[in-house]
């Protein structure tokens, strides 16, 4: 139970830098109409859209994954969340 709500803590951290990344990128868009930041639009769309699904298969399937199965998905949704954050710091200089 609590690793459930860890995974869903991790997933939930990853959609808040998600959407500050959308944010930003959609702000800079707006002033810059450059084809680089309408694919960084893209690619935190996407990336959001996956995590959104990921939470979801995690959350509804908890019960068919082994413990060695949940602790690997939940230690590439850390590793996701730092690089995320990484550039969320870098997209606010």
């Amino acid at each position: 139970m609590a690793a459930d709500l860890f995974a869903a803590g991790i997933h939930i951290i990853n959609m808040l830098l998600l959407a500050a990344l959308l944010f930003i990128y959609a702000s800079n868009y707006s002033k810059l109409k450059s084809k680089y930041t309408a694919g960084l639009i893209f690619f935190a769309g996407f990336l959001l859209i996956e995590t959104i699904m990921a939470m979801y298969f995690d959350t509804a399937m908890v019960m068919y994954y082994s413990a060695e199965a949940a602790l690997n998905a939940n230690i590439l949704e850390i590793v996701k969340a730092a690089g995320l954050a990484i550039l969320l710091w870098i997209s606010l200089e």
